[in-house]
């Protein structure tokens, strides 16, 4: 009896271990898409489709180009994991619309595997591979012979794409970064939570795998340890209250780089109406949300800086 109840035991233990350190990472590396079933037109901003290729692999990519009337600067926007150039949690085509009406011209991209772009067969990989996207996206940029400041802005696992592709020589004249991904094990563990529910210390093992096994970026290649280095202006926006990305790492990154300036966000109360729906992911990503005012103000407060320069 004894010799059963320890093979039910090791049994129990080998199915724990495959769905910690196999299971839960490639649920996160192959997230299901989330399906784009807007356009800016829906919101009445003019826009034109347009499609680019990364340098890396044989894959298109589809976006969306809004160009303002008199443009102050041109924004290129990347959205967050499982999400798309919409951005719905965020509320993108809002603020989209926002920035256009400002004078600031948009070009949002569905990086690969999201949305209408092709998949590269390698999911989700928090920037790894996700900033030669955003890398094609500058190049596209230039190729429109802009004469206003060009400005990378990235929310979530966008924020740490745009780090990346910056560090790996990405030329733009200013970074925004919203709720940024800056410690992927962190994030990871975070993430997990607010799908399952399950304590963030249960979830380390997992955030460890997909670090370890799957190539998620770590160490050295930390969003916040490439971003400290970074040497153009930034602006970090944070929500302090943030259960996924947390403000313990943007507060970091501008005590650690003089060129990174942080706003953080009005705390908004629980019960706040706009939060009603997002469930344990909280107020991430909300500001626009929460204060599409303020925000606005903080970005073409930066905006203006570099068109002055």
């Amino acid at each position: 009896m004894n010799r059963v109840i320890s093979y039910i035991v090791l049994f129990a233990l080998i199915v724990t271990a495959y769905f910690v350190l196999v299971e839960i990472p490639a649920q996160l590396r192959f997230a299901p898409r989330t399906a784009l079933e807007t356009s800016p037109a829906d919101l009445g901003v003019v826009y034109e489709n347009f499609q680019l290729s990364p340098t890396d692999t044989d894959i298109t990519l589809h976006g969306w180009w809004m160009p303002a009337t008199r443009p102050l600067a041109t924004l290129l926007f990347l959205h967050g994991g499982s999400s798309n150039r919409d951005s719905r949690f965020f509320e993108g085509l809002e603020f989209y619309q926002a920035m256009v009406e400002q004078g600031v011209s948009v070009a949002a991209i569905d990086l690969r595997n999201h949305g209408d772009s092709d998949s590269d067969d390698q999911g989700i990989q928090f920037g790894r591979t996700e900033h030669y996207d955003a890398q094609a996206l500058v190049d596209w940029a230039k190729q429109q012979q802009l004469t206003q400041p060009v400005v990378l802005m990235g929310i979530s696992m966008g924020g740490a794409t745009a780090i990346r592709a910056i560090h790996e020589g990405a030329d733009v004249d200013g970074l925004i970064l919203l709720d940024s991904l800056l410690n992927t094990q962190d994030a990871i563990k975070r993430a997990i939570w607010t799908q399952s529910g399950l304590p963030h210390t249960l979830m380390a093992p997992s955030a460890w795998a997909a670090v370890r096994f799957y190539g998620f970026p770590d160490g050295h290649e930390q969003p916040l340890a490439l971003a400290t280095n970074l040497d153009l202006p930034i602006l970090v926006i944070q929500d302090p209250q943030d259960p996924v990305t947390r403000a313990i790492y943007a507060k970091s990154l501008t005590a650690q780089n003089a060129q990174a300036r942080l706003w953080l966000a009005p705390e908004a109360p629980a019960d706040h109406p706009e939060l009603a729906s997002k469930g344990r992911w909280g107020s991430h990503v909300a500001a626009f949300v929460l204060h599409p005012q303020e925000t606005v103000a903080q970005i073409m407060g930066f905006v203006q800086t570099l068109a002055e320069k």
